[in-house]
């Protein structure tokens, strides 16, 4: 049996490592609350043995905390002789707390009860690719969001297709509130909505198309029948020409043009069905002269220009230009640097994929639309490839849509979505994304700690391909110190100095094996960084020196449960003057962690 102590006092440490190894248990140690987290979600154990009074994550934090991760994992807490009646209470209601011990030991009392402890079977969650997660009703409370980053959230998705800039802004405060009750940063995704094209209101909410009729689109709002109905976007008319196909509610429905008209176009059913109000109309075969950037979309950016987003993600986009317009814009306005995620969900975007790629900060594969306008079939080739080219341009890919689609209702995933994820996961993807299932699940903590759950599972069966291998000797005449670091297997972690920001994205690339911790003064260096696989950012603002910078990012780590004793820390550092005036490009230096 494995047991996790968390303890502060050293010589109690040290005594229930005694007692408990004599007795035949294996034992690791912690002495805080949040380095307690760390190793418990990283390794598999049958019980925790924590003190209620630690620093940095008391024992109640830490409790609401594994509850969150692994809620049948049992905890004996360790209180003190004279025990506040309240905290005992208070310790009752949780219900994975299995017994509270009273200092001085009982030993014999404690063995008796650690003995009728079952073995666990659950996993750890120590994963190394990121989880996007959508804010909806079902999520927008500091409570549910603090929960969810316990779960393995790293960035929150604005739906910008949804919702006002009030409810947006609360949905907001609360991201941000959540992210320093737990001290983990969190990038927020502004996801501007494009040019959706929809139908308009339909009679009674909903009508019945029949195959083989004929009805008519119409440029005039009108309530809709089966005869016609209108679009919130009559632009498109004009561009429709006979025999292009209309496809209604993701592709539900599909109607074909049989004439044209910038007014009013005439279609035959080819396939029926209910069209209700406000659905989706997708034109695969149309060259739309619709801009790709809305009136509602400038205005939305203006928003995210003026409040605590990282990224910012365009829809529908269908060229590299799309993408250099929405960046000099923010650039223009001076206020912030936004990222820009370019969202492949086009059959042009797909054409232009690697001008697209070269000139986004980030790609998202929005598998919906994308599955509508294309042939479904080819969607996951059109996946695996995007995700192989992002990773050789260095650019983050975020893999999305219907990912665990069905835990918007149910509490366990189909097997296909299983596959799914681990299959996205495996080609390389940088994160995956979770949609409705969050934003109106019935359990957004379940979905995302399932969805970890995942990602753990195919990361402990990872293998470089002889691609990676390949690209790796390519870089290395280039980056010769990170990727010489990237091929040491021996480093349990890589403390990587870069108070710019400019480096973690290329170890992100070249590094997957082992976690890669940030050293940056910068918040929002750290929520962009939360987005590239593999990294855990730690922010120290004061000014040192490196020898001191090296030693505080150890003490944090450390004390953060990101590094252990006995294991060999790689420390990576980019271009700098020495202090003998010689011009380094970059170092590595090898330190091993002593025991206390």
């Amino acid at each position: 049996m494995r047991i996790l102590v968390l303890e502060e006092s050293k010589s109690t440490r040290n005594l229930l490592r005694t007692r408990l190894e004599r007795a035949g248990y294996t034992v690791d140690t912690a002495d805080n609350g949040h380095q307690g987290f760390q190793r418990a979600t990283a390794n598999v154990y049958d019980v925790i043995l924590s003190n209620i009074a630690m620093p940095h994550w008391d024992g109640f934090k830490f409790i609401e905390a594994i509850q969150v991760v692994a809620p049948h994992l049992p905890i004996m807490v360790i209180v003190p002789a004279s025990g506040d009646h309240a905290v005992r209470a208070r310790l009752h209601q949780y219900p994975s707390v299995l017994g509270i011990l009273a200092e001085p030991f009982d030993f014999d009392a404690l063995l008796k009860r650690l003995a009728a402890v079952p073995r666990q079977t659950h996993a750890s969650v120590n994963k190394k690719a990121k989880i996007v997660c959508t804010i909806g009703p079902s999520s927008n409370t500091p409570e549910i969001l603090g929960k969810m980053i316990l779960a393995g959230m790293d960035v929150a998705r604005l739906n910008f297709s949804h919702g006002s800039h009030a409810t947006h802004e609360a949905a907001l405060a609360a991201v941000r509130e959540a992210e320093k009750a737990w001290e983990k940063p969190i990038a927020v995704l502004q996801d501007l909505c494009g040019p959706k094209i929809r139908t308009g209101p339909m009679q009674g909410g909903a009508v019945q198309l029949s195959a083989g009729k004929v009805l008519a689109i119409q440029a005039d709002p009108v309530e809709g029948t089966a005869q016609r109905f209108s679009t919130i976007t009559p632009e498109i008319l004009a561009d429709l020409l006979t025999g292009d196909p209309v496809l209604l509610d993701d592709g539900l429905l599909e109607l074909r043009v049989l004439r044209e008209g910038a007014r009013e176009v005439l279609c035959e059913v080819v396939v029926g069905g209910i069209l209700k109000s406000g659905k989706g109309i997708n034109l695969p075969q149309t060259d739309l002269s619709l801009p790709g950037i809305t009136a509602k979309d400038w205005q939305d950016l203006d928003w995210g220009l003026n409040h605590s987003v990282d990224y910012l993600a365009l829809s529908f986009v269908r060229s590299a230009e799309d993408i250099r317009r929405i960046k000099q814009a923010v650039a223009a306005a001076g206020k912030r640097h936004l990222k820009v995620v370019a969202k492949i969900e086009k059959p042009e975007a797909v054409r232009n994929i690697r001008e697209i790629v070269e000139a986004a900060d980030a790609v998202m594969i929005a598998r919906g639309d994308m599955g509508v306008e294309l042939p479904a079939a080819r969607v996951p080739r059109i996946q695996e490839r995007i995700i192989q080219l992002c990773w050789e341009l260095n650019t983050p890919v975020i893999t999305a849509t219907q990912m665990l689609d069905s835990m918007t209702v149910n509490a366990r995933p189909t097997r296909a979505e299983v596959t799914d994820v681990s299959m996205a996961i495996k080609e390389g993807t940088d994160a995956v994304m979770l949609s409705q299932e969050t934003a109106t699940g019935a359990d957004p903590v379940n979905v995302v700690r399932t969805m970890a759950s995942i990602i753990c599972e195919e990361e402990r069966h990872a293998r470089p391909s002889a691609e990676h291998f390949r690209e790796l000797e390519k870089d290395a005449a280039v980056y010769p110190a990170l990727s010489a670091v990237a091929q040491f297997g021996a480093a349990s972690a890589i403390l990587l100095l870069d108070p710019d920001g400019t480096l973690y994205p290329l170890l992100s690339k070249w590094n997957r094996k082992a976690p890669i911790l940030l050293v940056t003064g910068s918040l929002h260096v750290a929520r962009h960084a939360s987005l590239y696989h593999s990294i855990f950012p730690l922010i120290i603002k004061d000014k040192l020196d490196r020898a001191d910078m090296v030693l505080r990012s150890l003490t944090m780590a450390r004390e953060g449960g990101y590094i252990h004793a006995d294991e060999s820390i790689a420390v990576v550092e980019g271009p700098r003057i020495t202090r003998r005036g010689i011009r380094q490009m970059a170092s590595v230096q090898v330190i091993r962690m002593e025991r206390e």
